[in-house]
C-alpha cells in the first residue's frame, strides 16, 4: 500500500495590499476634535497608544485624547463604556498590537 503525504509550502508576504479609505467626510479633519483610542490589552498595545497619543496632541492638533482600556483583548468592550466613548468623541481607534 503507498501512502502519499502532503507538503504546504507557505509564502510569507502579505496576500492583500490594505485599502486605504482616509477620513469620512464628516470628519475632515483631526485638528481640535476630541479622539477616543480603545486598547485591547494584548502586550504592546498600551505602549503603541502612548505614542500614538503623542503624535495626535503634537502634530494632528487634537483637542482632547480619551482612553479606554478593554478588561481583556478576547471580550468585547462593555456597552455603556463605547457608549460613553462615542457620546464624548469625534472619531475613536481600536489599537491591536502583540
Amino acid at each position: 500500500m503507498t501512502t502519499q503525504s502532503t507538503i504546504e509550502i507557505l509564502v510569507p508576504v502579505a496576500e492583500d495590499v490594505p485599502e486605504e479609505i482616509g477620513l469620512t467626510a464628516s470628519l475632515s479633519g483631526l485638528e481640535g476634535k476630541v479622539v477616543g483610542l480603545l486598547e485591547n490589552r494584548k502586550y504592546h498595545a498600551d505602549t503603541f497608544m502612548q505614542e500614538l497619543e503623542q503624535t495626535l496632541l503634537n502634530d494632528y492638533g487634537v483637542k482632547k485624547v480619551v482612553y479606554s482600556r478593554k478588561s481583556t483583548y478576547s471580550a468585547a468592550h462593555p456597552d455603556d463604556k463605547l457608549e460613553a466613548l462615542l457620546s464624548e468623541c469625534d472619531a475613536i481607534i481600536h489599537a491591536i498590537a502583540d
